[in-house]
């Protein structure tokens, strides 16, 4: 089995297809470029036009963001004739982890920057 010592000394099964899902869902939140599109996704479905004007980037740099969602599964696209229009896989839970960013962000903010070269363990 390929892996890694965890926290409490057990082996983590680095093939595990949850561990997969989870990664591919925090590499997608790390760019802001995606962020802003999943947050104009909570609105309503849009199409890559609109999405690219809405996050401030080109829309062939949308539509790598926009895979690499859709990657993740955070988005589906629906084919309308040329256009391709996009909206949340699942609202619930994108909508969740969109706040909880919020929060991270807002408390991140209120505290400072972090301190570098001091870990305290529990």
């Amino acid at each position: 089995m390929r892996g890694s010592r965890g926290e409490n000394g057990g082996v983590i099964d680095t093939n595990d297809t949850t561990s997969d899902a989870v990664s591919a869902i925090c590499r997608a939140l790390a760019h802001p470029v995606r962020r802003s599109l999943l947050t104009a996704l909570a609105t309503s479905e849009c199409d890559v036009g609109r999405l690219s004007s809405h996050s401030g980037v080109d829309q062939p740099t949308a539509s790598k963001h926009l895979a690499a969602l859709r990657h993740a599964g955070l988005v589906r696209v629906r084919v309308d004739g040329r256009r391709r229009c996009y909206s949340l896989a699942d609202e619930e839970t994108v909508t969740a982890l969109l706040a909880l960013l919020a929060d991270l962000e807002r408390t991140r903010a209120s505290s400072g920057p972090p301190r570098r070269g001091i870990v305290t363990r529990p």
